[in-house]
């Protein structure tokens, strides 16, 4: 007698970890192009019309800068330029390793 196990496999996505997307962008884009918004709008121009259009310009500029790039780009790019300290990461300057320390003067 065999007996007929149910089906209990379901087919999964490839991709498990992929980035929340709102509107093609990730979270920390979004907050970058409200950023440029409220800092053009409060410091910059004036007219909303003026703030609209920077903001469009920064958007194709992010949209152009992340293009092939892996998720995340944005927040290693900050890292990089030292703008941003992530937790757990190294920084980013090096560090000079030597039994003599840098300040020791022979004179």
């Amino acid at each position: 007698m065999s007996r007929v196990l149910p089906d209990v496999w379901v087919k999964c996505p490839t991709e498990l970890d992929s980035p929340v997307l709102i509107l093609g962008f990730e979270v920390e884009d979004i907050a970058a192009v409200c950023g440029v918004m409220i800092f053009t709008g409060l410091f910059v121009f004036e007219s909303l019309m003026w703030v609209f259009m920077a903001t469009g310009a920064f958007v194709v500029f992010l949209k152009r800068l992340k293009k092939g790039r892996a998720p995340g780009m944005l927040i290693h790019l900050l890292h990089r330029w030292d703008l941003l300290r992530i937790p757990g990461v190294l920084p980013v300057r090096e560090a000079g390793y030597s039994p003599v320390a840098a300040d020791f003067d022979d004179d």
